[in-house]
C-alpha cells in the first residue's frame, strides 16, 4: 500500500504540491526555499505514496550514516496531506525506517513542527515515532508565541520603551533593501557570538524575491538612518520573527519596543499566532534569560522546539 522513494529534483512540482494542500508544511519546505542551501547538505528527502499517490515527504539530508530532518531549517517532520490518519502514519515511518536501514543509515534525528505551524492537529507523526522507532528526546529549545485570542500585558520596562521611542521620533516602516539591517544584525553577532547570520544577505535577497507574500522585512528609523529591524517569516497561521536586531543608538531609543508595537499589532489581526523564535544555545542546554525575558516582556509565553533520535 506504501511506497517510499528517494527526492530527486523531477518531483519539485509534486513535492510543491503536497507543501502547499499540507495540514502542516510551510513555505520553508517549497523546493525553492530548501534549495538554496543544496550545496551544503547531501540531500535525503523521501517521498511517500500511498496507492500510487503522494501521501506525505520528509525534508531529509544525509550527514555520514545519519538521516538528519533537516539541518538546513528551523524545524523539519513528516509533512502530510489532511487525508493523514494515525495507523497510516505509523505504517509510513515502518516503511521509511526499512528503506533507511536497508541504504545504511543507522540512526535519525528528528524535528517535528512545532504545532503553532499546523493548520489542523498533525501530531501522527509524534506518536508513530514513539511506537514504531522508539524514539528518544534528544534536546530541547523554547520560544515566545503570543496567542491572538489570549494576550498578556506587556511588562513595563517594555511599554515605557515603547513611549520613549515615539518620543524620539522613531519611525517603523517595511523596508525592501535588508543592506543596512545586515550589516547591523552581522556586527551585533560577530561581538556578542564571534558568529554570523546562518543566512548571507545576498541569501537573504534571493529568498525574498522568491517569496514575497512569506518574508518581511521591517526597521526602525531616525533620520533616515536605520536602527534596528526584524525579519518575519509569514506562513498560514504564524508570523514568525527570524532575525532581530538593534545597533547601539537603536538600543538606547528602545527601536525593537515601539518596532514590535507595531509588528505584533499588525500580525494578530491576520495571524492566531506571533513567534519570536527560540532563546536557547547549544542545542537547548543554555537559556538567554536576558533574550527571553525581552520576548516575554511583549507577551510572548512558551512553545518547545523539539529533536527526536532513534537509532535503526
Amino acid at each position: 500500500m506504501f511506497d517510499v522513494i528517494r527526492y530527486t529534483p523531477q518531483y519539485k512540482e509534486v513535492w510543491n504540491s503536497l507543501v502547499a494542500e499540507s495540514k502542516n508544511g510551510t513555505f520553508l519546505f517549497d523546493r525553492n526555499y530548501m534549495d538554496y542551501h543544496s550545496d551544503r547538505f547531501t540531500d535525503h528527502s523521501l517521498m511517500v505514496y500511498r496507492r500510487g499517490k503522494p501521501y506525505a515527504l520528509l525534508p531529509a539530508n544525509v550527514v555520514g550514516d545519519r538521516l538528519v530532518s533537516h539541518g538546513g531549517l528551523t524545524y523539519g517532520g513528516l509533512i502530510t496531506t489532511p487525508q493523514a490518519t494515525a495507523a497510516d502514519v505509523l505504517m509510513a515511518f515502518r516503511c521509511m525506517n526499512d528503506m533507511l536501514k536497508a541504504e545504511g543509515i543507522r540512526s535519525v534525528s528528528y524535528k517535528p513542527v512545532p504545532w503553532i505551524y499546523h493548520s489542523q492537529p498533525s501530531e501522527e507523526d509524534l506518536y508513530a515515532i514513539f511506537h514504531a522507532c522508539s524514539a528518544v528526546l534528544r534536546h530541547r529549545c523554547i520560544s515566545s508565541a503570543i496567542c491572538r485570542e489570549q494576550r498578556n500585558k506587556w511588562f513595563r520596562i517594555r511599554e515605557c520603551g515603547r513611549k520613549h521611542a515615539i518620543a524620539d521620533g522613531i519611525v517603523i516602516e517595511r523596508a525592501g533593501n535588508p543592506d543596512c539591517f545586515w550589516q547591523i544584525l552581522t556586527d551585533n553577532l560577530e561581538s556578542k557570538y564571534n558568529s554570523k547570520p546562518v543566512h548571507s544577505v545576498g541569501e537573504i535577497k534571493l529568498l525574498m524575491q522568491r517569496f514575497p507574500d512569506n518574508m518581511h522585512l521591517y526597521v526602525a528609523r531616525k533620520d533616515g538612518r536605520v536602527l534596528g529591524g526584524t525579519l518575519l517569516y509569514i506562513t498560514a497561521n504564524v508570523v514568525h520573527s527570524q532575525y532581530i536586531s538593534a545597533n547601539a543608538e537603536g538600543k538606547e531609543r528602545h527601536v525593537l519596543d515601539l518596532l514590535f508595537d507595531e509588528v505584533i499589532r499588525k500580525s494578530l489581526e491576520t495571524h492566531r499566532y506571533f513567534d519570536f523564535g527560540i532563546s536557547t544555545e547549544h542545542n537547548g542546554t543554555y537559556l538567554n534569560e536576558a533574550l527571553i525575558y525581552q520576548k516575554e516582556g511583549f507577551g510572548g509565553r512558551g512553545v518547545c522546539y523539539d529533536t527526536y533520535e532513534w537509532t535503526l
